[in-house]
């Protein structure tokens, strides 16, 4: 994310009216963060990581089509029962 956002800002500088303000990375670094944690709990099978998952997912309810895929797949019984062990 830090890398995509360096590489925006360099391609935006010279633009008008298109800016990065100094929390643009440290925004882009939490958010890289928080999905980095979610993706580690829900590989271990934690149960925090089932709820940091659907939080992330949140992100696609802008888009319905894909939004009813993942909350498709997060019901499948495949990934219900891997937090189950």
């Amino acid at each position: 994310m830090l890398v995509g956002l360096t590489l925006l800002t360099l391609a935006t500088r010279s633009l008008p009216g298109i800016g990065f303000g100094p929390v643009a990375p440290l925004a882009a670094g939490l958010l890289g963060a928080f999905y980095g944690l979610a993706a580690g709990l829900v590989w271990r099978g934690l149960p925090p990581g089932r709820a940091l998952s659907t939080l992330a997912s949140l992100l696609y309810v802008v888009r319905p089509p894909l939004a009813a895929q993942v909350r498709a797949a997060m019901r499948d019984p495949a990934f219900v029962a891997h937090f189950a062990r």
